[in-house]
């Protein structure tokens, strides 16, 4: 009978956490389905950031509504007071994940025959004039999947299961959710499980939730706009750049882009590792481990 009972006080807390998540992924949802319907007509090049505003605003209410309002937990805890200062978390973070991606380009380039070609005459304006809406894209598109796979939910589980397996889980749902990707593998659903985990790490760090979307939206950024390389296998073409995958899409991810490949395991474990060493270097912050 007591173990009967120690286990049923055990599976309490995890499944009030699921059913706190199961309400705001629904009032996310919900959300961003009616700001999805408002009428707008703008300019093509704008869809990713358009798309995604709808996607931000519904889940920052749901956020707002079921994390602060409802179940009570203060923006520190969601991830918004990070002990760095907001804007130099952001910052830091862009620039992590720009450098990450950068090296699993250069890897790629190394370790097999991918390359990066000019294409066409160069011209600034028109680079620019693509280059402009898409990373506006890529900074609403990674608040977006923050809010959606960090933040709320993966605090709330955490103080039901502890940081390392709510780590864990989110990362899963986080591949689970790109599964569907063009060019998918099975090789690319592990690498965006180990940058759930990352950009967990990331979270549960002292620069918290800048820090993570800062590091999604460099590493998302920095593929695109810096060597036209496909993200998580949707392709942004620009002016004057062309990705050109080798034949072993196992180190270079192929038609995926370098998520899919072994250049992204490899930047991925030593981004999450760094992350981890800092945290534990921090007196008072929850690493994820």
């Amino acid at each position: 009978m007591t173990a009967r009972v120690s286990f049923a006080h055990r599976a309490r807390a995890p499944a009030v956490a699921v059913a706190w998540i199961a309400l705001f992924a629904g009032v996310g949802v919900g959300a961003s389905v009616v700001v999805h319907q408002v009428p707008l007509h703008p300019d093509p090049r704008w869809w990713l950031a358009w798309s995604s505003l709808a996607s931000v605003l519904g889940f920052g209410l749901a956020t707002w509504v079921v994390g602060r309002w409802l179940d009570r937990r203060s923006w520190e805890a969601l991830g918004w007071r990070p002990r760095t200062g907001g804007a130099r978390a952001l910052l830091l973070g862009a620039g992590a994940g720009g450098v990450m991606a950068a090296t699993a380009v250069a890897l790629a380039v190394a370790g097999g025959q991918t390359a990066v070609a000019a294409r066409g005459e160069w011209a600034v304006w028109s680079w620019t004039a693509a280059a402009l809406p898409l990373g506006a894209g890529f900074l609403l598109a990674a608040l977006t999947e923050e809010l959606m796979f960090r933040g709320y939910p993966l605090r709330r589980l955490a103080e039901a299961v502890g940081a390392g397996p709510a780590t864990a889980i989110a990362g899963a749902g986080f591949a689970l959710a790109h599964l569907g990707n063009p060019s998918a593998t099975a090789f690319s659903t592990v690498n965006v499980g180990l940058a759930g985990v990352w950009l967990a790490a990331a979270f549960f760090s002292p620069g918290a939730m800048p820090l993570a979307w800062g590091a999604h939206f460099g590493w998302n950024a920095t593929l695109a706009l810096g060597f036209a390389a496909p993200v998580s296998g949707y392709a942004f073409p620009l002016p004057a750049l062309e990705y050109r995958p080798g034949p072993h899409a196992w180190i270079d991810g192929g038609a995926f882009g370098p998520e899919g490949g072994i250049v992204a395991t490899l930047v991925m474990l030593g981004g999450t590792a760094a992350l981890v060493a800092w945290s534990r270097r921090a007196p008072g912050v929850q690493a994820a481990s």
